[in-house]
């Protein structure tokens, strides 16, 4: 349904096989054929040091000011972007070729500014800030060396992480933020299942009580919020971007049937599903 471009596409390098890229934004190209929406198959670290940017991530609109470090995970609903008379750098990494070196998921798990985890993926940083994450970036940009663009990459996100818990109350343990992103990955591969919460915790081999613990401890949501929140962004895109039928997408979302998937819309976001699909018909 939605296009998913590489790191390769977005340089306009369609022809290559990129698994990392790092510029500075005044250097870069408008990309060809860019069609929103779109998703990503990589990581994406925007670091604004002048003018604003307007983002729109899973129907969420961010305005990104200068001094900012903003993050897009993959598989995220990028609807809109503005970026013009703007200066900084963007980093792009897949997750593959981070892990390379690494062979531990976890540490990615570990990052909690990555994968969406809260409400506002960014972070304002100072200039003792800049003085820290400066010197990596222009490591970066100089090195060819994959070993050691790996190794400077996951200097400059642990650098990143330590920023973020500096800035960020932060209630949960690292087993913790690993744990949920467990929940949210499992989420999303099985969302339109219908599973019980027994169904997710027993996969994680922790109780449904730990589990929503947990969810609680890293977000202030409980595992049930979650998982509505992953349908009814699917609900969203069908609707908004798919010619499926109320009655398909009430399957692929599995719900019983079409009344109550509509009730349940209904209730979550304010408008029925047909509503809510006229409101960008054209």
């Amino acid at each position: 349904m939605f296009k998913t471009i590489s790191i390769s596409s977005l340089i306009n390098q369609p022809d290559k096989d990129v698994f990392f890229w790092i510029d500075r934004f005044e250097d870069m190209e408008e990309p060809d054929n860019l069609v929103f929406p779109h998703k990503h198959n990589f990581y994406e670290i925007l670091w604004i040091t002048s003018g604003n940017s307007k983002q729109t991530i899973d129907y969420i609109d961010y305005e990104i000011k200068a001094d900012t470090l903003f993050f897009i995970s993959p598989g995220q609903l990028h609807l809109f972007e503005e970026w013009e008379d703007i200066k900084g750098y963007c980093v792009l990494f897949e997750e593959h070729y981070f892990l390379q070196l690494f062979q531990n998921k976890n540490i990615l798990f570990e990052l909690v500014y990555l994968d969406n985890l809260y409400a506002n993926p960014f972070l304002t940083i100072d200039n003792n800030a800049k003085l820290k994450l400066e010197p990596i970036i222009n490591l970066l940009r100089k090195e060819k060396s994959s070993q050691t663009i790996q190794a400077l990459l996951f200097i400059l996100l642990k650098q990143i992480q330590s920023l973020y818990t500096t800035n960020q109350i932060l209630t949960a343990s690292t087993h913790q933020v690993v744990l949920f992103k467990r929940f949210r990955s499992l989420v999303d591969e099985n969302f339109g299942k219908n599973w019980a919460l027994t169904q997710y915790a027993n996969q994680l081999n922790i109780t449904a009580h730990n589990l929503n613990s947990i969810v609680k401890s890293v977000c202030n949501k409980t595992a049930s919020d979650i998982i509505k929140e992953r349908i009814l962004l699917e609900a969203k895109q069908l609707l908004q971007f798919s010619d499926d039928t109320i009655a398909e997408i009430t399957n692929r979302l599995g719900f019983e049937d079409s009344s109550y998937f509509a009730r349940y819309f209904k209730k979550h976001t304010s408008a029925s599903p047909m509503e809510f699909r006229k409101q960008y018909l054209r």
